[in-house]
């Protein structure tokens, strides 16, 4: 009577669509939790530390190093006590340049050479 073929059904699933993140940038997600708890203009007043070399240029950013900020003075390790006096007599334009990286108000003042460690 009848045939015994049998037929096969094929079921094809739905096509799934995979979630693909876009990548954020860091700094992107660092500003707004900086901004969040009202930190961004605090670290916005140290960015020169991280643009020293721009500020002073290689020669003499191989020979220094913002430290700390005492008050309104910046106070610079140095490698030597000639680095020091040598420094000291370019603090003008030391301080010009910071101002112009840091703005209208710059949390620095006045500059004070000091001869430290250095681990390059």
């Amino acid at each position: 009577m009848g045939s015994n073929s049998k037929k096969t059904l094929t079921i094809n699933p739905p096509e799934v669509k995979r979630y693909k993140p876009q990548p954020v940038l860091l700094r992107g997600i660092l500003g707004r939790t900086l901004e969040k708890f009202g930190l961004d203009k605090d670290m916005a007043r140290y960015q020169f530390v991280l643009r020293w070399k721009e500020i002073v240029g290689d020669e003499i950013a191989q020979r220094s190093r913002p430290e700390s900020l005492r008050k309104r003075t910046l106070v610079v390790s140095v490698v030597s006590s000639a680095w020091a006096q040598e420094l000291s007599f370019q603090k003008h334009i030391i301080l010009h340049r910071l101002k112009k990286i840091l703005g209208d108000e710059p949390p620095i003042d006045d500059i004070m050479f000091c001869v430290g460690e250095f681990l390059n």
